[in-house]
């Protein structure tokens, strides 16, 4: 099952559900074309993700790091990690992923396995993700391998593939440690970036539907406006007005395919003081009207591709200080 649709609580945190008490781990085949704009925007989970690409190539971006992951390579995402992909292909791009709790590896918490080889990866905030490619060291293509392996058996709906799945990750976490050995978390290294990046993007989910300026969201941080400015250019790869303009887009989206409110009632609720500069930026960023997106797309007019309209990609876009008009 592909989730067309990904949302997340105000500071970032996705709301999806990721498998079930009895099995706390779940599997997904995914085409990028089937998000629009061919991203799935920044946000994080409690699980541990591991993305297997199949065709194309995919970025993988986190704080301060970015990856090209090409067909035939993997990549782990740690459990509590601010993440961001998108397609970087000229054409489809398609990944088997598995997302997972680290219960999955360690049973209980105070458990010796989860206390000696889980909890020091999980802690380590500086193990953001790390590329597995079969043309680099033997152990990876193992790795890679491992899983390709456990995502056939899934694919066959087989009666015991929760088996096969189980294992292969277990024999993926045991390749892991052994071989990489950062995993330890050291923790006088600096966390402040994160916390930052965190701090900023939780004021612009919690506010984005009021007037605020770049001296409110730095003021969330602590920081100056310059230093807001280099904190999203470097870890996010966007200006804090491009970031803001595209989490408004993406909520108007919600509202015209989920919704039979008006228009106008829309751009004020999705940030927007008025509606035809609503308006504008929408159809800049889409080549299309509002209105003519709602009839295509409304879950209301009966339209199920609404779903795919979650992960939204606009184009770059400047703004004076105070962003709203």
């Amino acid at each position: 099952m592909q989730i067309y649709k990904l949302e997340t609580e105000k500071n970032g945190r996705e709301l999806t559900a990721h498998g079930n008490d009895d099995f706390p781990c779940a599997i997904y085949d995914e085409c990028f074309s089937e998000f629009f704009g061919g991203e799935v925007p920044w946000h994080w989970h409690d699980e541990i993700e591991i993305v297997l690409v199949t065709e194309g190539a995919t970025k993988v971006e986190c704080i301060n790091t970015s990856d090209i992951v090409q067909a035939g390579e993997m990549i782990f995402i740690n459990a509590g990690i601010l993440h961001k992909l998108t397609n970087a292909s000229v054409g489809e791009c398609r990944i088997l992923n598995v997302l997972f709790k680290p219960q999955m590896l360690g049973g209980v918490h105070h458990g010796l396995i989860y206390k000696k080889n889980i909890l020091p990866v999980i802690t380590n905030k500086e193990l953001q993700a790390y590329k597995f490619s079969d043309t680099d060291k033997t152990w990876h293509s193992l790795a890679i391998k491992e899983l390709a392996d456990a995502f056939d058996v899934w694919k066959t709906q087989s009666a015991d593939r929760e088996f096969y799945i189980n294992i292969a990750l277990m024999k993926f976490w045991h390749l892991f440690c052994s071989h990489q050995l950062n995993t330890a978390s050291d923790q006088n290294t600096s966390k402040s970036n994160e916390k930052r990046a965190h701090s900023l993007l939780d004021y612009i989910h919690k506010h984005y539907e009021e007037r605020i300026s770049i001296a409110d969201i730095s003021n969330a941080a602590n920081i100056s406006e310059s230093e807001c400015y280099r904190m999203f250019r470097n870890t996010l790869g966007c200006s804090p007005n491009s970031y803001l303009l595209n989490y408004r887009l993406r909520k108007s989206v919600q509202l015209l395919t989920e919704s039979n409110k008006r228009i106008s009632d829309i751009a004020y609720e999705s940030g927007f003081n008025c509606s035809a500069y609503f308006a504008k930026k929408f159809k800049l960023a889409f080549d299309i009207t509002p209105m003519q997106f709602r009839k295509r797309y409304s879950i209301t007019l009966g339209h199920p591709l609404a779903n795919h309209l979650s992960t939204i990609q606009t184009k770059p876009d400047s703004f004076p200080n105070n962003i709203q008009p």
